[in-house]
């Protein structure tokens, strides 16, 4: 059997739990009466998101499965856009620095869940995936209020002075470089601010004529050519937590 025809069927068997899903009402022991072997609920997980089509969280026990099935995930939705949600490599007792793909990667799934509410934002073509182990979950982040506040639409034609947007940039986590070599980054050389906001592949020159943006181009970091231009940018915090005041900022920026 081929798997739009496994698909087509699962689809209709599941159309009561779709339907219980979208308005909420669903008893409390309803996932465990499921009872699904392993290798039945991928196929679930794909025929409520076609029938759904809405974000989509799926929860597991450890990291390495969360791994395993953001890959099995490849064959059930190819088309779609599978996102991991990963959890910090240190133990929560432990104060050590996350690494950049872990920051990425959390910062580009609420990226993502924060476009759905954010007026004028560019929402994916399709809903996002997610997958993640329970520890993630469980790791502290912004509140979803503080991170819809702290995200920026830049368009062109918008007034805004240079060093409002760098003074911003700096409270929303972002390191100042000579130049934009890595996510997490900006550079300023007179009329043109460069940022490279983490759910982005590559990073974005903003060119100013007076206060006024005058472009928008993502640009290869090696070669520095334009990739594409653009209309707008959406520049969310670098980091899963904020500087809150005049001092903190100036410490982390220093003398300029």
């Amino acid at each position: 059997m081929k798997l739009d025809a496994l698909l087509t069927a699962i689809q209709a068997e599941s159309a009561g739990l779709a339907a219980a899903l979208k308005t909420g009402r669903i008893p409390i022991d309803f996932p465990a009466a499921l009872g699904l072997r392993r290798a039945a609920r991928l196929p679930l997980v794909t025929a409520l998101y076609q029938s759904l089509q809405t974000p989509l969280l799926l929860l597991t026990d450890r990291m390495d499965h969360s791994l395993t099935l953001l890959d099995e995930l490849g064959l059930w939705l190819p088309d779609a856009p599978r996102l991991l949600f990963p959890e910090p490599n240190p133990l929560f007792y432990e104060i050590a620095p996350w690494g950049l793909a872990t920051r990425r990667d959390r910062l580009a799934v609420l990226t993502a869940l924060a476009s759905y509410h954010i007026p004028g934002a560019v929402t994916p073509d399709q809903p996002p995936v997610i997958v993640a182990p329970v520890r993630a979950l469980m790791t502290r982040t912004l509140p979803r209020r503080e991170f819809l506040k702290s995200t920026r639409l830049l368009k062109l034609g918008q007034v805004v002075q240079p060093e409002e947007l760098a003074r911003l940039w700096m409270q929303l986590g972002y390191e100042r470089e000579n130049t934009v070599v890595m996510p997490g980054q900006f550079a300023r050389r007179g009329g043109l601010l460069d940022i490279w906001p983490p759910a982005e592949a590559q990073p974005i020159r903003v060119e100013f004529f007076g206060d006024e943006i005058e472009n928008l181009r993502r640009f290869d970091p090696g070669t520095q050519r334009t990739v594409a231009v653009l209309e707008k940018l959406q520049v969310t915090p670098a980091r899963e937590f904020m500087l809150q005041d005049e001092a903190q900022v100036q410490r982390v920026d220093g003398p300029r």
